[in-house]
């Protein structure tokens, strides 16, 4: 069952176009600069999840959800995917 909740070195960076050893060398920049998920601490694991959710986004989620209890003005998750599919592939409404 774990394995179905972890997605590996080699499975990540081949979903996102780079070489595994590029992924290995630079996970913390990356989450730094990009929000991609952080690693799981066990070892070159993510959380698949997350992953997913951050590559169906085009990369628009943030390093860390908004709080359950968060009612302010914060950032529409499905909107900000949206948005970025526009700008990617050029669609107008």
């Amino acid at each position: 069952m774990l394995a179905n909740e972890t997605a590996g070195l080699e499975e990540v960076a081949s979903g996102l176009g780079k070489p595994p050893a590029w992924r290995k060398r630079n996970w913390l920049k990356f989450h730094l600069t990009s929000g991609f998920p952080r690693k799981i601490p066990a070892g070159d694991v993510w959380p698949r999840r997350a992953v997913e959710a951050w590559l169906r986004s085009a990369g628009q989620l943030s390093a860390l959800p908004l709080p359950a209890n968060e009612n302010t003005a914060g950032v529409d998750m499905v909107s900000a995917a949206a948005a970025a599919l526009r700008e990617r592939y050029g669609a107008t409404q």
